[in-house]
């Protein structure tokens, strides 16, 4: 990087952190630390959840994984308005009205304090795993960009956001949020723009369209009943809504936000907005995406994205060879342009890029097995591109984003977690009678302990897989769970036991439908062992085998067993 790259880098730095917490002398107690005083517009809300969603994950691993897929991935958010429009018939009144500081004070009104202490714990849990992956997934990337340690990466990330979060509070978040996810569209808008200008003077953006479609880039929607299938219109319909129900109506991070409304139709608009942006905010980066793969047609690209080992890897002749089929390639693209009628040249352009993929493919393997962990190059496409390609000045100004995009996620996860931890556990067993001041300063010390623990966690992590996937994967194994308890809020019938009882079921329940394989040419089932297990334990599964659901259904699994199993429990309860 250049020094203006290096200056416009250190001014954001500088300037997040004065925007945290210039204001922090203002707050004099923990509603205005959590809930800023319930005084927060509904767009600048909406702005701010949107902001903690098109996280880095988000920046670097969408565009990357329509690079390496498809845009697909935009099914997983189809269920998204559906939901939303649900909680703001349901949930959102019933908080709003409650006057809480978290979801799960209302829990122990209805079920006792063992399913609130329960609930609330395991979103401590979660979300103190998805922190971890939510500084991971820039810092990786970044401490090759900007050639430093990842440990210092992962520790500038950790540090600066628990530092504006901590003194700013939620107001601070949102004011913050608001200008960061300005300075992610402005990186997305230029780095889209900047793809179509480089394109050869004969390529128009038509005709990248074209290219794309022919190789299937620009497909979406896929109508398989196969459960194993990630992506599908059924489990975006269906399996999504209950992800994000469970997401943004039980997950403190969420319900924390529009608590902070001025009023209840300000915390219904500020949901709406999120959700009619957010699915044209996906298309968009999973389009540049797509854009990436036709820029890479027609300029030199490396084996693998991966800088210390796709683009400086030395494979002696497979260089030759490689090198054979990007001009293959690049030559049969030019021939599909000129005449696309002719079929013959569309065959040979796919065919091609066949070839391509193999030969990525046949490294990767190889790469996988000399490191004896599983390794893709989806996270580093887009660095890749902004390292080599974009001019210095935007290069700085992309990497800002980048960071921004991590801080956005990050400071509103360790301000809920906080608040959970504060309301939900230390002011409810420990200390009833606390001053205004004890509580503000016991809420700041527990955001410092959140912030350091994600900074460590991500230390932990490793390099993984898509991080996009990931990060929702994690989700998936408690969200059900979580949503089907405050969906018994609303049946009678049931009781704290059969809540509690129902609760731990269900994570047993989507643990167990998660161990579940199925071997690909005899159809035979076998139990292996949960896959958030698995993966960090290193255990790799044996060949042949695939997962019987992918991890959205796990979502309405959860759910579904939580309520059946409450029912039930609660029923046989009032019996005896």
């Amino acid at each position: 990087m250049a020094f203006l790259d290096w200056a416009v880098v250190i001014f954001f730095f500088a300037f997040t952190i004065w925007d945290g917490i210039h204001q922090s002398g203002k707050t004099r107690n923990v509603e205005g630390l959590l809930l800023a005083d319930r005084s927060m517009a509904w767009w600048a809300i909406g702005i701010s959840v949107i902001a903690t969603q098109a996280s880095a994950i988000s920046f670097i691993a969408t565009t990357g994984y329509a690079y390496v897929h498809d845009m697909g991935f935009l099914q997983m958010y189809l269920g998204l308005p559906i939901a939303m429009i649900i909680l703001c018939v349901t949930l959102v009144p019933f908080f709003y009205k409650a006057k809480i500081f978290t979801a799960y004070e209302v829990l122990e009104k209805r079920f006792g304090l063992k399913v609130r202490l329960v609930t609330s714990s395991l979103f401590l849990f979660s979300r103190g795993l998805a922190m971890g992956t939510t500084i991971a997934a820039p810092a990786y990337v970044l401490a090759l960009i900007l050639n430093i340690s990842l440990t210092s990466t992962i520790l500038l990330t950790g540090l600066v956001a628990t530092v504006y979060t901590t003194f700013g509070g939620i107001k601070g978040v949102i004011r913050t949020d608001v200008k960061q996810l300005s300075l992610m569209m402005v990186g997305l808008f230029f780095c889209f723009f900047f793809l179509i200008y480089k394109l050869p003077e004969n390529v128009s953006f038509s005709d990248s369209l074209h290219l794309s479609g022919s190789l299937g880039k620009l497909n979406i929607l896929d109508f398989s009943a196969d459960t194993s299938e990630k992506y599908t219109i059924w489990s975006g319909l269906i399996a999504g809504v209950f992800l994000f129900l469970s997401y943004f109506g039980s997950d403190q991070t969420q319900v924390q936000r529009f608590l902070t409304a001025k009023s209840l139709n300000h915390a219904r608009g500020s949901l709406i907005l999120s959700a009619f942006a957010k699915l044209p905010m996906m298309f968009f980066m999973l389009l540049i995406g797509v854009m990436l793969y036709v820029f890479f047609i027609f300029k030199p690209a490396p084996i693998l994205f991966i800088p210390e080992d796709g683009s400086k890897i030395e494979i002696g002749d497979d260089i030759a060879q490689f090198n054979s089929v990007l001009d293959e390639r690049r030559k049969s693209a030019y021939q599909f342009i000129e005449d696309r009628t002719n079929k013959e040249n569309q065959k040979n352009f796919q065919k091609s890029d066949e070839k391509y993929i193999e030969l990525r493919q046949q490294h990767m393997t190889s790469l996988s097995q000399e490191s004896e962990k599983d390794r893709n190059d989806t996270n580093y496409v887009l660095p890749y591109f902004v390292l080599n390609e974009l001019p210095h000045g935007i290069i700085g100004l992309i990497i800002a984003a980048i960071f921004a995009a991590a801080f956005s996620s990050m400071d509103s996860g360790l301000n809920s977690l906080a608040a959970s931890t504060t309301i939900d556990w230390y002011q409810r067993l420990r200390k009833k009678d606390g001053t205004d001041r004890h509580y503000l300063s016991f809420t700041r010390w527990s955001t410092v302990f959140w912030g350091l623990f994600a900074t460590v966690g991500a230390l932990l992590i490793g390099e993984t897989r898509s991080l996009i996937e990931l990060v929702n994967q994690i989700g998936s194994y408690f969200y059900g769970s979580i949503l089907g308890v405050f969906v018994i809020l609303f049946i009678k019938r049931t009781n704290g036991t059969g809540a509690l009882i129902g609760l731990i079921g269900g994570i047993i329940s989507v643990l167990l439908i998660d161990a579940v394989y199925i071997v690909s040419s005899s159809k035979e089932l076998l139990l292996f062992m949960p896959e958030l297990v698995r993966t960090a334990l290193g255990v790799a599964i044996p060949i042949g085998t695939e997962k019987l659901v992918s991890y959205l259904w796990l979502n309405p699994i959860g759910t579904i067993a939580v309520v059946t199993i409450a029912l039930i429990t609660s029923f046989k309860a009032k019996k005896q």
